[in-house]
């Protein structure tokens, strides 16, 4: 916090019309937990003192000193004040620094903040109701601004109906006129958000992995065969079967399949076919010259699954993806186009699995090529985040673009939030939209964050005469 001389130039700020994504702190407090004398909770009143949704003509402090906001500052949810690069001129003298927002001003006190040295930067703090003085560690008392008569009920009333809310979508009812464009920026930014949050772990994989595109892509593809039931055992095989390893048998599907299975675990045990022997004698060998270790077999799920999505399969479709592709999975980075991807993830297993589900379990014979609708999951869930994360850690944002052209390509995944959606009048017409309600119902309806939502920012603010 300091003080800035009144000639001082004071930098131009236009507002935004849909604040920078955020993370929220701390979820929304139970109704129950709420001061009675504003039952919104306190990321009410810091959304409107941003927003500026408030009277602000003639503001004053408790003890009558002139204010005037020359900028409010911007809500941040990290440990400290609640918003931080605050103008503000007190009596001619401009100040800046941070804000405090509370319910009553006793919080200052009941929250501790008179002992915490990271509060001495507050130069304002705005309360709804004034009821005690606050100072900071080093005994400053601090200009206090009281909201509670300058707040119009219309703002609060239509932010309570959608934080109080008990449907799935908090903004049902104001969605089928809600502004097509308003609503795919907003949409735009979450599906970003989606995918910087899905592929931090992968970013690190592939610092892990000293920069290697081809092992990343490995890992991330061996996570998208599993899909939900079985993505960390199949996670747990690419660690027990590396990249390094798995290259040099690339031109021997025969033998990528005896190291996939082995390595899965899934060779441990006495077969009565020729097949899984052969396989079995095989992985015995190149694990000996490899040095590697299964991963336990114990982690294989096959119960609640469809037969043609037992782990068994997938895997049998993976060693023919890998040695249809020579091994070369760079190919995958490379592709211009998603109807390119989808031909170079085409794959079958090999000719034991058309009477196979399981080994020694023979069945009528029945062809087990990937289906379209699996082909464009790896897709969306292993060539898409090596994209972006190629893109990120390369300064490329081509490779970044490419990811999300890539969504934009590929239809909806079918699922019963895109279809509570549809219901309400918002279509998942592409991937990329698809992923973005996902994003939106997950990490802001249903904890109810309406007040780090584009829309729900737009739809609390107050409406513009025509």
């Amino acid at each position: 916090m300091f003080a800035i001389p009144p000639q001082a130039p004071l930098p131009v700020r236009p507002r935004p019309i849909l604040a920078p994504l955020r993370v929220v702190r701390e979820p929304v407090r139970a109704p129950f937990l709420l001061d009675p004398s504003f039952p919104y909770g306190e990321d009410l009143l810091q959304f409107i003192w941003e927003a500026r949704l408030l009277d602000a003509q003639g503001l004053r402090t408790a003890d009558g000193r002139h204010v005037e906001v020359l900028h409010p500052g911007r809500v941040q949810h990290d440990a400290g004040p609640d918003l931080r690069d605050a103008r503000i001129r007190i009596d001619g003298q401009e100040w800046a620094g941070t804000v405090e927002v509370h319910v009553r001003s006793s919080d200052w006190v009941r929250h501790g903040h008179q002992h915490d040295p990271a509060y001495e930067s507050v130069v304002l703090h705005v309360v709804y109701e004034h009821d005690a003085e606050a100072r900071t560690v080093g005994g400053r008392a601090l200009p206090t601004v009281e909201l509670r008569s300058r707040l119009g009920t219309a703002a609060l009333d239509r932010s309570a109906r959608l934080l109080q809310g008990r449907g799935a979508l908090p903004c049902a009812a104001h969605l089928p006129p809600a502004e097509p464009d308003r609503m795919g920026t907003w949409l735009e930014s979450v599906l970003v958000e989606r995918l910087m949050r899905r592929t931090t772990a992968a970013e690190a994989l592939y610092a892990h992995l000293e920069g290697d595109a081809c092992a990343l892509a490995w890992h991330l593809l061996c996570r998208a065969f599993g899909q939900r039931a079985n993505a960390e055992p199949f996670a747990m095989l690419a660690h027990a079967l590396p990249w390094s390893v798995l290259r040099r048998v690339r031109d021997d599907g025969f033998r990528v399949e005896a190291l996939l299975f082995g390595q899965a675990g899934m060779l441990q045990v006495d077969f009565v076919d020729e097949h899984p022997r052969r396989l079995q004698a095989e992985h015995r060998a190149l694990a000996l010259l490899h040095d590697l270790r299964p991963a336990p077999v114990a982690a294989w799920t096959f119960g609640r699954l469809r037969p043609a999505a037992f782990p068994t399969v997938r895997l049998a479709q993976l060693a023919g993806l890998v040695a249809r592709m020579a091994g070369d999975l760079s190919d995958l980075a490379a592709a211009p186009d998603a109807d390119t991807l989808r031909r170079l993830l085409q794959a079958e297993p090999s000719a034991y699995w058309a009477t196979h589900y399981r080994f020694d379990q023979a069945t009528p014979a029945r062809a087990k090529p990937l289906g379209a609708a699996t082909v464009d999951l790896l897709i969306v869930n292993a060539v898409v985040p090596l994209l972006f994360v190629l893109g990120r850690a390369r300064g490329d944002q081509r490779s970044r673009d490419r990811a999300i052209g890539l969504l934009e390509q590929l239809p909806a995944e079918r699922n019963a939030l895109l279809d509570r959606w549809a219901e309400h009048g918002v279509q998942a017409d592409c991937a990329a939209r698809g992923q973005a309600l996902i994003e939106l119902h997950t990490r802001y309806c249903a904890p109810r964050r309406c007040l780090s939502c584009g829309f729900g920012r737009h739809l609390v603010a107050p409406r513009q005469s025509p």
